[in-house]
């Protein structure tokens, strides 16, 4: 596994109940924005420590493999496709005259 640094929130919380819930959504929203559909994959990492009578976050993400092989989204290997609906209606276009 490939660590990465510890990354300081900037921000000092008053109580752990709210530096905790900043670190929920550090860790949900850095796990949607690093990993993808197919490649590389990470796990978030978060802590909380308490500096004097503040809290502080920090987080880390930790490489934990590559997701390969089919997202699903060409439907080649569905034995039987389903029929194909046209929603859309062609307009024609029409060249204006000079």
């Amino acid at each position: 596994m490939d660590l990465m640094d510890w990354v300081k929130l900037q921000t000092l919380y008053d109580s752990e109940k709210q530096a905790l819930k900043t670190a929920n959504i550090v860790a949900t929203t850095e796990a949607r924005l690093a990993n993808q559909e197919r490649g590389p994959q990470y796990e978030v990492e978060t802590r909380v420590e308490q500096i004097d009578e503040k809290w502080q976050v920090l987080w880390r993400k930790v490489f934990i493999g590559n997701k390969t092989g089919c997202g699903g989204g060409c439907e080649s290997c569905i034995s039987d496709p389903l029929p194909r609906k046209n929603i859309a209606k062609v307009l024609p276009f029409k060249r204006p005259s000079v």
